[in-house]
Parts: structure tokens; C-alpha cells; sequence
């Protein structure tokens, strides 16, 4: 199966006051998480990663990073921004649910880019989840999805890192999620 990734121009962070099906997305890499006061599955997707975090009380919270003509749910769509520049946001959820994230999207020269794409490649270990996409034809080298999860008693805190090779782009993202006493 051929897996490229869309440019990163038809990209957007959302999120959901509610579950969405893993269903509508193309996923390589899943892990799921069980703590005693959330649940969380996170999966790398063909457009950027899919975050859905429960806690204890049954609400949920889900981060999508992905294609702008991917088709989601308007129903309790707490946010949603365009992949550009950098920002940060923070959101009260229902029941104690809290969450925060701080995005950039950096373009960088070729020479720039394939360093941080070999060194993204060599950086795996027990706490992330790496997924290399193929070659879109015109650069020889795929995109890459990198994610680096810490889980704590009440706060899961997730590192990504999705390239861009034909837009020489890096999208670097800072989630956390956390249920409150």
C-alpha cells in the first residue's frame, strides 16, 4: 500500500469534546494506554496522529492532526487551526478533562531538513512510535511521523514530529492531556 502524505498547506489541528472513529483514518502505528484515571489511544496517521484520551468519569477528549479535506465531525468541535506559524492553546474539557498544546510548523533548507529527518529516523525508543512514509516521486526520501508519549498517573504528554519533505517542512506539536482531582 502506497502511503504518501498530503502537503503540509492542507493541514489542521482539531479538537473534539468527543470520540471520533479510528475508523475514518488511514492508521499505521497505534498504541493504546490504560492508567487508573484515563485511557488514551494514540495513532499515527497518513495525515499526522490521532489522540483520543478518556478519563476516568467517561468523557473524552481527541486531538487530530490531519488533511484539511479529511471528513470529521462538526459535533463538539472544540477548536480548530490551520497548520501555520505557531501557537498555543489550552482547554477546559467537562468532568476534570484539561488539555494544552503548543504547535510550530517550521520550514527549514533541504540540507536542514534531511539532518532533522536522519536524526528523527535514529531517535526511536520504548516510549515512541515511529511510521516512515514512501517517497512521493519527486524527493527521494518519504515523510516521517515520530511520537514520543510519557504517561504519568493523571497526565499523558505527547511529543510529535511530522516532516514535510516536498514543503521542506517539520511540524513539531507539545500535547498534554490530564484529568484533575
Amino acid at each position: 500500500m502506497l502511503s504518501i502524505r498530503p502537503s503540509v498547506t492542507k493541514h489542521a489541528l482539531s479538537v473534539f469534546g468527543r470520540s471520533i472513529h479510528p475508523e475514518l483514518f488511514n492508521n499505521h502505528r497505534t498504541r493504546l494506554i490504560s492508567r487508573t484515571h484515563y485511557r488514551a489511544r494514540v495513532d499515527i496517521t497518513s495525515d499526522g496522529h490521532v489522540i483520543a484520551f478518556t478519563g476516568s468519569r467517561g468523557t473524552t477528549m481527541t486531538e487530530v492532526v490531519g488533511s484539511i479535506q479529511q471528513s470529521l465531525p462538526q459535533q463538539r468541535k472544540l477548536f480548530e487551526m490551520s497548520l501555520r506559524g505557531k501557537y498555543t492553546e489550552e482547554i477546559q474539557g467537562k468532568r476534570g478533562l484539561r488539555y494544552s498544546s503548543q504547535f510550530e510548523l517550521d520550514r527549514v533548507a533541504a540540507d536542514m531538513f534531511w539532518m532533522l529527518q536522519t536524526q528523527l529516523r535514529q531517535c526511536p525508543s520504548p516510549e515512541g512510535m515511529i511510521y516512515s512514509f514512501d517517497s512521493s516521486g519527486r524527493i527521494p526520501y518519504g515523510a516521517i511521523s515520530y511520537v514520543h508519549l510519557e504517561e504519568k498517573e493523571r497526565k499523558l504528554l505527547i511529543q510529535a514530529f511530522h516532516t514535510f519533505p516536498d514543503d521542506h517542512a517539520i511540524v513539531k506539536s507539545t500535547s498534554t492531556f490530564w484529568v484533575e482531582e
